[in-house]
């Protein structure tokens, strides 16, 4: 009966532990797109947010827009420099380049008044999701809320294989925000770096402004004061 009983409780543990395994998902890499001339799409993404709780954000095929996936609500903006941006909310057979992934079911908000920019926004995220009990072994998502004081962003455009970073800038929509108050969606990992962040950040970012339905991929950030960083509960 003790043996019974044994095998009993390991199969429930066993189970237990299956389902609170990590959601987090990667698909494609930035070394591949940089320096490899990737284009084609690796995961379609209505296969991404047919689930709840889903959040997310990358690149479109061919590096024809960004993505930003908020509790399974995709926006997928697509621009080309001195023209005006296009959403699209309802994906079909459209595919991302790349895109990273999780599902948080509920998050836990953290009032901070100071000042972050592109110099110490990485160690601020590090510290306080330390401090809110966030396993930072382990890549996690976070929300950021606030006025922001400056932020640089921009919507990829399509690029032909080579060129740098600063080149596939330069040939995409960009733009320049001061005082503008609004939400971004960030993940952090310090594994992955020239896989969805960059190699000198452990961050990658997409800024969402809700009453304009308009989002991108975030170059630079400041916050002076009083703003609100969300983790995973």
């Amino acid at each position: 009966m003790k043996i019974v009983i044994f095998i009993i409780h390991t199969i429930l543990f066993i189970s237990c532990t299956g389902e609170s395994k990590s959601t987090f998902q990667v698909h494609g890499a930035l070394s591949d797109i940089m320096h490899k001339g990737a284009r084609k799409g690796v995961v379609q993404l209505s296969s991404v947010i047919n689930d709840n709780n889903v959040y997310g954000l990358g690149a479109m095929e061919n590096l024809d827009g960004e993505i930003i996936i908020v509790d399974s609500k995709i926006f997928i903006h697509q621009a080309k420099p001195n023209e005006s941006p296009i959403v699209q909310t309802e994906p079909g057979d459209e595919k991302a380049l790349l895109l990273v992934s999780t599902k948080v079911k509920e998050w836990q908000t953290i009032s901070i008044d100071e000042k972050i920019d592109d110099a110490n926004i990485d160690a601020v995220i590090k510290v306080e999701a330390q401090k809110a009990g966030v396993n930072i072994e382990e890549p996690f998502p976070f929300i950021i809320k606030g006025m922001f004081s400056e932020l640089d962003w921009h919507i990829i455009s399509p690029q032909s294989p080579g060129g740098s970073h600063d080149d596939h800038l330069a040939k995409s929509w960009k733009r320049k925000d001061v005082n503008m108050k609004g939400e971004i969606l960030g993940f952090y990992s310090e594994k992955h770096k020239a896989v969805f962040t960059h190699h000198t950040r452990f961050t990658h970012m997409h800024v969402l402004y809700k009453s304009e339905s308009l989002s991108g991929h975030v170059d630079g950030l400041t916050i002076e004061k009083d703003w609100q960083i969300s983790f995973p509960k």
